[in-house]
This record gives C-alpha cells, sequence and structure tokens, in this order.
C-alpha cells in the first residue's frame, strides 16, 4: 500500500480536525464579512494564512497520538489497550475543548469584533456578571449539549482509525528503511506545524499584512491567537494613580485640551506649509552605543564619518532609548510610546496592542518605505510595520538581488545600495519618508566579502577592551557600521536627486553589552550606558549648520522632530515631542532591569536622574556631577525628587495606557 498503517492513522485525524477548521473558517466569513465590502485579494490571502494556522492547530492536537503510535510495546497503541484509551479520550477532549473555543470565537467577535484573545480573562474579575450576562445573551443549553455531542463524536471519530492502526501489521522495511521513513515523517510534521519553509515560523503578525483589522480577522485562528495573546500580554495601567498624575503629564507633553475624564494626550501642532517638503531617512544604527564613538570622546577612532556628520549636523549627546533591544526600538519609533512592556517578551509581539496611532501617517502625500536586510516577521515588527504605517513599501529577505550572509539576512552594504537604487527611483517632484534598517553590528559580526576596499584592523585586545569594546570583531563591526553610513551618504547619496532635500536622522537602537571605559560620565556611572546611544540630524540644505542639543531627548521625540523640521502639520498623541520647536525641561524616561518580573524605570534630566522600581519602591535622586550609584540626593533636594518621582509615575501610567488606548 501507497501509506504506512501509521502514516493512515495520523493522515485521518490531521485531515479530519483540519478540515473541520477550514470550515469553521469559511462559516466566519460567512456571519461576519461576506456583507463588507473587502478587498477580494487581501481577503483571499488572509484565508491562506489562516489555513496554516488550521493545520497548525490540527498537527499539534493530533501530536500526542503521533507520539503514541511510534512507542514500543505496552507503551505504544499497537499493543497498549491503556495507549489507545488514553489517544481517544484526548481526541475527545480535544474536539470539547476546540468546539468550546470556536463557540467562544464567534460570541466574542459578534460582541466585541475581536477574535477570541487573553483579555477575555478580564471577565473573570466579575464571573457573577458575566455569568449572567451569558446566559442571558447565549443558548447556553443548546451549546452545552453541542459539547456534549462534539465530546462524543469526537470519541467515535478517534476509535475507529486507532483501532484500525491496533489490527494491521506494522510494515517490515528494516531498521534503516524504517529510521528514514519516521525522520521524513517528523521533518514534514513540523513544516506543517511551523507553516512555513525557513527559520521564521507563521507569526500571528503575518495576518496584519493589511491596514484592515477585518481583513486580518480572517487570518487568525482563535485558539492559536488565544495562546499567543496570553504569552505576551502586557500589564495595564493603574486607573487611580495615572488620574492622580494626569494634569502633570499633560501639562509636560502641552495637551491642547487637556480632560481627565476621557485621558486626552492630543495636541495639534498647525506646520509651516513648505514649499518644498523635504524627504526625510532614518537610519537604524544596530547596537550603536554612544561610548563607541569619537563623537563622546572614545579614542579608538572606529566612527569617523559618524562623527563627521554629528559635527556637522544637530547632535544630541543626551538621546536616550527607553529600553534595551531592537524591536522595542522598532515600536518605540514607529508608535511613539516606549516599549514598556514586561514578562520577558516586547510591545511588537503582543497581538493585542499591535493596532497603534502613528506619526508616521501625519507625512501626508508622502511615499512611505522600509528596507529591512531580514525577515520583518522577526519579532513580529511586520504586524508593526504593515498594519499601521499606510501603504508602505516594505522590502525584506526575499526582495533583495543580493545574497544572504548570516542571520541577519543581506549586508548593511547590499542594503544601502537597494534603498539607493529604489529611493533614487521614485518621483522627483513627490517627497518620501524611508526607514533603514541596518544589523550588520549585531552578533555573529559579519564581515561580508564584497566588492568595499574595508579593511579589518586589530589593535592590542587589552587597548580595544580599555576602551568599551569587548574584542576586536566587535570594533570590526562598529567601523564596518560607519564606513557603510559613509559609503551610502557620500558615494550613493551625493549624485542622486534627493542628495539636496533630505534629513538624514541616524539613531542607535540600543548598545550592546560593553567593558568599562573612563569617558562616558554619567550614563557608565548610573548604568544607563545600554539606553544611552547616539542621535544626529543631518542635512545641510535642509536644516541649516551644526548644533549641539544638550537637553535630554528620547526616541519618542524623534518623529515629532521629524515633522517639524519637514514644516507638517500634525495632531501629536504620542508620548513625544519636538525639542526642536519647544520651550520648558525635557526628559527621557528609561525601562530596565528585570523587565520579566520587577522593572527599574527612570527619568533622566538636564540635572538629576531619578531611578525606582515601576511601583515607586527604592526611588533614589543622583546628580549628573556626582553620579554615583552610592551617592542618593533624595534627601538634599526634597522638592526636585517629589516633582520628577510625580512625573516618571505619570509618565510610566500614560505609556501603559497608550499601549492599550491609541488606536488611529
Amino acid at each position: 500500500m501507497l501509506f504506512s498503517p501509521r502514516v493512515r492513522l495520523i493522515l485521518s485525524l490531521v485531515a479530519a480536525f483540519f478540515l473541520v477548521f477550514v470550515v469553521l473558517r469559511g462559516a466566519f466569513f460567512w456571519f461576519f464579512l461576506s456583507g463588507l465590502e473587502l478587498p477580494s485579494q487581501e481577503l483571499w490571502h488572509a484565508f491562506g494564512i489562516g489555513v496554516r494556522f488550521d493545520l497548525r492547530l490540527a498537527l499539534l492536537i493530533v501530536l500526542p497520538v503521533a507520539i503514541l503510535s511510534l512507542l514500543p510495546g505496552l507503551l505504544g497503541l499497537r499493543r497498549g489497550q491503556l495507549a489507545r484509551k488514553l489517544a481517544v479520550a484526548w481526541l475527545a477532549l480535544a474536539s470539547a475543548v476546540a468546539c468550546f473555543v470556536y463557540i467562544a470565537d464567534f460570541a466574542h467577535y459578534s460582541y466585541l469584533e475581536e477574535r477570541l484573545n487573553s483579555s477575555v480573562l478580564r471577565f473573570l474579575t466579575n464571573r457573577g456578571d458575566s455569568l449572567q450576562m451569558v446566559w442571558e445573551s447565549y443558548p447556553v443549553v443548546w451549546l452545552t449539549l453541542l459539547l456534549l455531542v462534539t465530546l462524543a463524536v469526537g470519541a467515535w471519530l478517534g476509535r475507529k482509525p486507532i483501532a484500525a492502526f491496533a489490527r494491521r501489521p506494522a510494515p517490515g522495511r528494516g531498521w534503516l528503511g524504517g529510521t528514514i521513513a519516521v525522520a521524513l515523517g517528523i521533518y514534514l510534521y513540523a513544516l506543517g506545524i511551523m507553516g512555513q519553509t525557513g527559520t521564521v515560523p507563521l507569526r500571528w503578525s503575518d495576518a496584519y499584512f493589511s491596514n484592515n483589522l477585518q481583513v486580518a480577522s480572517l487570518g487568525l485562528n482563535p485558539a492559536i491567537f488565544f495562546y499567543d495573546t496570553y504569552t505576551t500580554g502586557t500589564r495595564e495601567h493603574d486607573d487611580e494613580l495615572l488620574a492622580l498624575r494626569y494634569q502633570r503629564v499633560a501639562e509636560y507633553l502641552g495637551v491642547t485640551n487637556p480632560d481627565p475624564e476621557t485621558m486626552t494626550f492630543a495636541r495639534s501642532v498647525p506646520g509651516q506649509a513648505p514649499q518644498r517638503p523635504p524627504n526625510v531617512v532614518l537610519i537604524h544604527l544596530e547596537s550603536m552605543g554612544a561610548n563607541r564613538m569619537g563623537l563622546f570622546g572614545n579614542p579608538m577612532e572606529a566612527t569617523p564619518n559618524l562623527d563627521r556628520l554629528g559635527n556637522e549636523g544637530l547632535f544630541f549627546p543626551n538621546f536616550m532609548v527607553p529600553s534595551s533591544g531592537t524591536a522595542r526600538t522598532v515600536f518605540g519609533l514607529v508608535t511613539g510610546i516606549p516599549d514598556i512592556t514586561w514578562g520577558g517578551s516586547t510591545a511588537s509581539r503582543d497581538p493585542q496592542i499591535v493596532n497603534q496611532y502613528t506619526l508616521v501617517n501625519a507625512f501626508k502625500d508622502y511615499e512611505r518605505l522600509y528596507f529591512i536586510g531580514g525577515s520583518a516577521g522577526w519579532a513580529n515588527i511586520r504586524g508593526v510595520l504593515k498594519n499601521n504605517i499606510q501603504d508602505l513599501e516594505l522590502w525584506e529577505a526575499g526582495d533583495y538581488d543580493a545574497p544572504n550572509i548570516d542571520v541577519w539576512g543581506i549586508s548593511d552594504r547590499d542594503l544601502f545600495k537597494a534603498a539607493h537604487q529604489r529611493l533614487d527611483q521614485l518621483d522627483p517632484d513627490k517627497p518620501f519618508i524611508a526607514f533603514i534598517q541596518t544589523a550588520g553590528n549585531h552578533r555573529p559580526f559579519t564581515i561580508p566579502d564584497d566588492d568595499s576596499d574595508f579593511e579589518v584592523i586589530n589593535p592590542p585586545e587589552d587597548k580595544v577592551r580599555q576602551h568599551g569594546f569587548l574584542g576586536n570583531d566587535q570594533y570590526n563591526a562598529v567601523r564596518l557600521l560607519d564606513y557603510n553610513i559613509g559609503y551610502y551618504l557620500n558615494d550613493l547619496v551625493a549624485n542622486s536627486h534627493y542628495a539636496d532635500n533630505t534629513i538624514f536622522i541616524l539613531y542607535g537602537d540600543h548598545n550592546d553589552r560593553s567593558e568599562p571605559s573612563q569617558h562616558m560620565g554619567y550614563s557608565e556611572s548610573l548604568l544607563l550606558d545600554k539606553h544611552h546611544v547616539p542621535l544626529i540630524i543631518y542635512g545641510p540644505n535642509v536644516i541649516g549648520g551644526h548644533r549641539v542639543i544638550e537637553r535630554p531627548a528620547s526616541l519618542v521625540d524623534i518623529m515629532p522632530m521629524a515633522l517639524g523640521l519637514a514644516g507638517l502639520p500634525y495632531e501629536n498623541r504620542t508620548m513625544g515631542r519636538d525639542l526642536l520647536h519647544i520651550d520648558g525641561p525635557s526628559y527621557a524616561i528609561t525601562f530596565g532591569g528585570d523587565r520579566s518580573h520587577r522593572p527599574l524605570i527612570g527619568l533622566v534630566g538636564e540635572d538629576y536622574h531619578l531611578s525606582m522600581y515601576y511601583d515607586g519602591d527604592n526611588a533614589r535622586l543622583y546628580d549628573l556631577e556626582d553620579p554615583r550609584l552610592e551617592a542618593d540626593v533624595r534627601a538634599d533636594h526634597p522638592e526636585v525628587f517629589q516633582d520628577r518621582k510625580e512625573l516618571l509615575e505619570g509618565l510610566y501610567q500614560a505609556g501603559r495606557y497608550m499601549l492599550h488606548h491609541n488606536r488611529p
């Protein structure tokens, strides 16, 4: 026979569950989406993604049975009566649970127009009212009978193929043939669970390829989506504390019409109606900490191009990213909300907060492009980008005519080449905003064999480590990133149509692990080195000459400043501010420490740094002119301490509030 008894058993069970899930997907479309005017091509694409999630769920349900079929003797299905009973019981229970999940999913969507997710657990806090609402709203008796019928049908459908498998003799392939067959089966099974080829599995963010959440809903599987949201959920804000601190935060952000009832953070910026709107290119400098650069006093001359740009453009020596991590920085840049999520995950991985307001869309009538050398499925940033940035042209692995050099995709040099080629093809009379996300300055610190004349140099290791680098591999990776920045701006952009009307914004996404150095001052002494990164804004023909902006700046301030430099009007509902066009003090919030259970939050000012746990415990104030962890000066400056603590509490709670309440 073409298939062995084991293969027929697994295929029959997977096919049964898979078929039911696909039919339920069709029913979901029929009940909720068929009457809407939605693009058919996007619907088919979402349906295809959803079908792959359905296959994953079917394979996961059948997996215990597949494992039992491989076990020998009385432990396995062929000779073990107990194993057969357990397998049938499991299939019956899985059928009933799946039925319950789909019932809850249909009810949840009809009630809230959202697929079932872990937020439904909030109803357990008011069990009485919630159960009464369910009883009064749904045919509970009939649905309970349906669950019981499903339980029986699941047991019946599982018993027949399992009994047939037990009756048939094992095929006589021999040791080698059997091993090959099992290995091939495991590979195909794992591929089905992955949902796609490559190293990145199918993820919920793949369903968010469209700006339309109704289209995305067709691409989700309720059981898998519930699990994803449960394992990556974020802690929400403290209502009472936010209400107490709202006025202070609204004053700091410059909210136009403060209202503690609606918790609005919106403020309108009129703009200047430029005759020729400038282009904007944002260059993401992977793992580029401030301590690596000559601008900050490092004598190793690793960054001559970035140093020159900082000495000719706008240089922010006290720029901080809120949290260390590339995915956190991408999320914070796009949404204007610091990624202050807990649990070892990131905001980009949480499907409950993927839908966010973004100031990128305030670049009206601009082309919008994003270039990343690897997969945008990494950390689910595709969902953040495609779901929120309107009409985004996303370039990622597979879109380039260049080879991958390591796990992070193509080289930065090839990335800059491809980005420049595409930008130079755009209509010169239509402005654009483009993001170029580099990755070369990241382990494994690959130095590609390409057409450049970059040369690796290896100073004495002790000298390299004395000035903050972990070793020559990291030192040369920083040098290569800087070299490619020079290549892009000097060799490619200089002769392009967009050379004289473009603002280039270069920012570090976070700092990598470093050896102690002697040139960094407060950020290293107060353990802020992972947050302290460069921010340089360059564009001589657009922004004028060199300036050093000493005031603290944050990642979330980048987009408001870009819009301000472009002269565009916008409504700001983020936590960022245009520091180039407002007066008053500025601060940078930090989020670090043990982000899984008890994170530290901080507020960097021009004179002091306040640090405390997220709940206000162990709050300390440090003088930036005498930055020592043992030198807590809160007793010397009680008014400053109290004011900064209240602001930090407010900003932290406002950020947590915005994560869940700042949709477009």
